[in-house]
C-alpha cells in the first residue's frame, strides 16, 4: 500500500498531463475535418506518397509515426502512431519545463506543477469585437494544438536551448556534438527554429564575452554547418521532391523570397493590436526589470531568439502554391513560450531573493501572466466547442 501511495505522489501530475494531452488530441482527430486539422493532413500526406512510392521531407515525423504504425495499428492507418507520438511530444515538452523551472526555483512540486501547467497554456489576449472569429491568425502564441510536426520537434527545441545555455556557462568541445545532433535532429522533424537560433547563438555568444574570440569563432562554426545543412535541406524539400514536380507547374513551385509582412498583413487585420495584445506580460515585465533581466543569460538569448524568429517570419515568404501557408511562423511559438519560461523563473527566482514581497511589478506581472493563461484556457475549451483552431 505504502508503494502504491508512493508511486501516486511520484506519477500523478505525468499521469495527468499524459491523460489531458491524449483525449485532446483524440477528440480534435476524431471531429476535426481534414482540411482544418494539420495531423489529418500530414497523415493523408503520408499515405499519398507511399502510395506513389516516395516518402515525405524532411522524414522525421513520419519516418516515426510510419514505423510506430507497424507496430500498433487501430482501426485506421497512422491515427494511433500520430496520437501516441504527440502524446508523448506534448509531455516531454511539460516535463523538461517541469524540470527545467523545478530546478531553477526549488519549489514544492505541487507548485511546479501548476507553474507548468499555466506557462503550457498561456495565449495571446482576444477580444471578440476586433477579433471576431479568429483568434490566432495575425498573433503571436506560444501555445500550440494543431501542427503535428511542431508539437514533435517542441521537447528537441528546448533542449538545444537548454544545451546551448550550459556551453555558453563551459564551452567543452563534447557538448559541441550534442548542439549539433539536436539540431540535425530538430531540422529532420521541423527546421523552423533553426531559422532564428543560427544567428542568435554566435551573436549571443560574442555579446557574452567580445573579447574571447575562440567562443565566438566555434559558435559561428556550429552555426555555419547547421546553416549549410538548412541549405541542402531547402534544396531537398523545394526542387528534389518527386511528388512536387508531379503536382506543380514550374510556375506554381515555391521559393523563397524577401517579402516584408507579406503574410503577415494577409493574416492580421489589425496588426498594431495583435503585436500588442501578443506581448502584454513580457511589457510588464521590461517596464519594471528592464536592464536587470538582461543579466540572465536564459533571458537574453530567449529574448534574442525571439527578436529573429518575429524578424524571420515579418521579411521573408514563399511564393508559389506554398506563399500563404505561413511555413516561417512555426519558429515563433517555441521561441515566445522560452521567452515565457525564462521570464517565469526570472520573476520567481527575484521574488524569492526579495523576501517573497508583494511589490507592485511582480502584481502586475502576475496580473497579466494570468490573464493569458485565461485566454489559453479559454481557446483550449473553444477547440471543443467551437470546432476553430485558428
Amino acid at each position: 500500500m505504502n508503494r502504491l501511495i508512493k508511486f501516486w505522489s511520484e506519477c500523478k501530475y505525468d499521469g495527468f498531463m499524459l491523460g489531458l494531452y491524449f483525449f485532446t488530441l483524440a477528440y480534435m482527430i476524431k471531429f476535426y475535418d481534414v482540411q482544418s486539422f494539420d495531423i489529418k493532413v500530414h497523415n493523408f500526406l503520408l499515405l499519398d506518397y507511399l502510395k506513389e512510392g516516395y516518402f515525405p521531407s524532411p522524414p522525421g515525423y513520419y519516418g516515426a509515426i510510419f514505423l510506430l504504425d507497424k507496430l500498433i495499428w487501430y482501426k485506421y492507418p497512422l491515427v494511433l502512431s500520430a496520437l501516441l507520438i504527440l502524446t508523448a511530444s506534448f509531455w516531454w515538452k511539460y516535463h523538461l519545463s517541469f524540470t527545467w523551472i523545478q530546478e531553477s526555483l526549488q519549489l514544492k512540486k505541487n507548485l511546479t506543477f501548476f507553474l507548468t501547467l499555466s506557462l503550457l497554456f498561456l495565449s495571446p489576449i482576444f477580444i471578440p469585437s476586433i477579433d471576431g472569429s479568429y483568434w490566432y491568425l495575425g498573433k503571436f502564441t506560444p501555445t500550440i494544438w494543431h501542427n503535428s510536426t511542431l508539437i514533435a520537434v517542441f521537447p528537441f527545441c528546448i533542449l538545444l536551448v537548454r544545451e546551448t545555455l550550459d556551453w555558453l556557462e563551459n564551452p567543452q568541445r563534447k557538448k559541441l556534438i550534442n548542439l549539433l545532433a539536436l539540431s540535425v535532429l530538430i531540422m529532420l522533424i521541423k527546421p523552423s527554429f533553426l531559422f532564428c537560433y543560427i544567428p542568435a547563438f554566435p551573436i549571443y555568444a560574442w555579446l557574452q564575452n567580445p573579447r574571447e574570440k575562440k567562443r565566438l569563432f566555434t559558435s559561428l562554426g556550429l552555426s555555419g554547418i547547421v546553416l549549410f545543412l538548412l541549405f541542402l535541406e531547402k534544396k531537398w524539400i523545394f526542387d528534389l521532391d518527386p511528388m512536387i514536380a508531379k503536382m506543380y507547374s514550374p510556375e506554381e513551385r515555391s521559393d523563397v523570397v524577401i517579402n516584408p509582412f507579406r503574410v503577415h498583413l494577409h493574416f492580421s487585420k489589425e496588426p498594431f493590436f495583435d503585436f500588442l495584445t501578443s506581448f502584454p506580460t513580457t511589457s510588464v515585465f521590461l517596464a519594471f526589470w528592464g536592464k536587470k533581466a538582461f543579466r540572465s543569460r536564459f533571458f537574453g538569448f530567449s529574448f534574442l531568439l525571439l527578436g529573429f524568429a518575429l524578424a524571420v517570419y515579418l521579411i521573408l515568404a514563399e511564393t508559389g502554391f506554398r506563399e500563404l501557408h505561413g511555413n516561417f511562423y512555426w519558429q515563433i511559438p517555441v521561441a515566445l513560450f522560452l521567452h515565457y519560461l525564462s521570464m517565469l523563473i526570472f520573476v520567481g527566482e527575484d521574488f524569492m531573493e526579495s523576501g517573497r514581497k508583494m511589490k507592485l511589478g511582480f502584481v502586475l506581472f502576475c496580473l497579466m501572466y494570468l490573464v493569458q493563461f485565461s485566454f489559453g484556457i479559454a481557446y483550449w475549451h473553444r477547440l471543443f466547442f467551437g470546432h476553430a483552431l485558428n
